[in-house]
Order: structure tokens, then C-alpha cells, then sequence
């Protein structure tokens, strides 16, 4: 009895894999096509979706993989989020041969990065700045904080746009520097009050780098970038007075 029921379950899943093997080939790509022409029509980089398309016809990727790796910017692109740095990070993934699955994950850890950045953003849905999504969405998954990222929007939400970008960059490259979020917020607060947070003060990090290797500690880096902002002051100045000079990464000198 038990003979024949296995002899059957053997002739049955032989009959079934036959079937399988049989089916017409480019049946199976149909997820993978589909994907594809949303990505191009919703506005993901045509050359990002050839790409994911070639490392398939090559036999690098599985038609499933490919579909793995489309379905994140259709989901980025539906839901208006920035799609340049997922392309991108896409892009890096296939070139250095970073196993699909992985690519994925930190595809939709962007995504969760940016989703929760553009629910705290203020506007309408859909019309946020997408550099600060950018700006802010890039610090999370570099290791800025989503509490002091929230701190931050809660607090000077309102402040005009160019400001407030410059802004975000402090937050996300200062939060990604270990920076602490409450000397960051006096310096913000001081920079937003004189109205003097113009674009350079986004290389503050690496003011606070030089001055940490040089022993100046991160309270008293606060505390003189505050008394400079305060003054309408430029990166320089806090250069000056904390007692260096160095090269800001706009490529000008700051000297004394």
C-alpha cells in the first residue's frame, strides 16, 4: 500500500515539473516586462531600467531578481518620492555585484527614509522640496536620528526655503557626524534669528572634524558658532576664532 502511494506521489510531481519545464520560453517574464514599462512611463532613468533588463538577458540576474529590483522605484515613483539616489544606489549595486536581495533592502530603506522626512514636511502632499527629502531622506540612512530629524522640522518648519535647506544639510551631515541634536539646535537657532544660515554653513561638519582632531570640544564649537551667527558671521570667522584655518569644501581658503 505504501509502495504504490509513493510510487504515485513519485509519478505525480514528475508530471508536474515536466509541465513546468515545458512552458514557452519568456513566459515567466511577463512580472518583469510589466515592471519595466511602469518604471519607464512613471519616470524612473531609462537608462536604469535597460540596465536591470541587460544584467537579465545576460543570465546575471534572474528574471525574478530583476523584478525585485524595479518594484522599489515604481513604488518610489507612484508615491513621489526622489528616485535619483535609488537609481543611483541601484546602479552601484549591479556594478559592484551586490547580491539582489541586499540591493532591495536598502533600496526600501530609502523609501522608509524618505516616506517618513516627506509625512513631517510641511506643504501639500506631493509639492514638498525635494531637495530637503533628499537632504534629510540621505542623512536617516546614513545614520542621522529620525527624532532629531523631527525635532528639526517641527521646529523651524517655517522658515523660507533656501534657509531651511541649508538647514536640513546641517542636520543630516551633523547628525551623521555624532554631532549632539541640542548644541546643533542652538547653532540653527542663531543662524535663523540673524538670518545669516547662508549655503556654506552646510560644510559646518567639516569645521567640527578639524576642530575635533585638534582637541576643541563639540559644546565649544557650538558655542562660538552661535557667537558668530549671531554676528552675521561666515564659516571663517568661526575658523578664526577658534584659532585654525583650513579649506572650506566650497574650495575656498579660510585664513586668518
Amino acid at each position: 500500500m505504501n509502495k504504490r502511494y509513493n510510487l504515485h506521489t513519485l509519478v505525480l510531481l514528475l508530471v508536474l515539473c515536466l509541465t513546468f519545464l515545458a512552458r514557452p520560453a519568456g513566459a515567466g517574464d511577463a512580472s518583469l516586462a510589466t515592471l519595466a514599462d511602469r518604471a519607464r512611463q512613471c519616470g524612473v532613468f531609462s537608462e536604469t531600467v535597460d540596465r536591470v533588463r541587460a544584467a537579465v538577458a545576460s543570465g546575471d540576474l534572474t528574471e525574478a531578481d530583476g523584478a525585485s529590483l524595479l518594484a522599489p522605484l515604481v513604488e518610489a515613483c507612484d508615491r513621489k518620492l526622489p528616485l535619483a539616489p535609488l537609481e543611483d544606489k541601484l546602479e552601484e549595486g549591479l556594478s559592484k555585484h551586490v547580491r539582489p536581495a541586499l540591493i532591495v533592502h536598502a533600496l526600501k530603506v530609502r523609501i522608509n527614509d524618505y516616506a517618513f522626512v516627506a509625512g513631517l514636511l510641511p506643504g501639500p502632499s506631493g509639492k514638498t522640496d525635494a531637495r530637503v527629502l533628499v537632504a534629510l531622506g540621505e542623512g536617516l540612512s546614513k545614520g542621522a536620528t529620525r527624532a532629531d530629524v523631527e525635532a528639526y522640522v517641527n521646529e523651524f518648519g517655517g522658515q523660507q526655503p533656501d534657509p531651511f535647506l541649508t538647514g536640513a544639510e546641517m542636520v543630516s551631515l551633523l547628525g551623521q557626524a555624532g554631532f549632539d541634536y541640542a548644541l546643533t539646535r542652538t547653532v540653527l537657532k542663531a543662524g535663523f534669528d540673524a538670518n545669516a544660515l547662508t549655503p556654506e554653513w552646510r560644510y559646518l561638519v567639516r569645521l567640527v572634524l578639524i576642530a575635533r582632531q585638534r582637541g576643541v570640544r563639540d559644546p565649544e564649537i557650538a558655542e562660538n558658532a552661535v557667537a558668530v551667527l549671531g554676528d552675521g558671521g561666515t564659516l571663517g570667522d568661526l575658523s578664526i576664532r577658534l584659532g585654525f584655518t583650513s579649506r572650506s569644501l566650497t574650495g575656498r581658503t579660510i585664513s586668518n
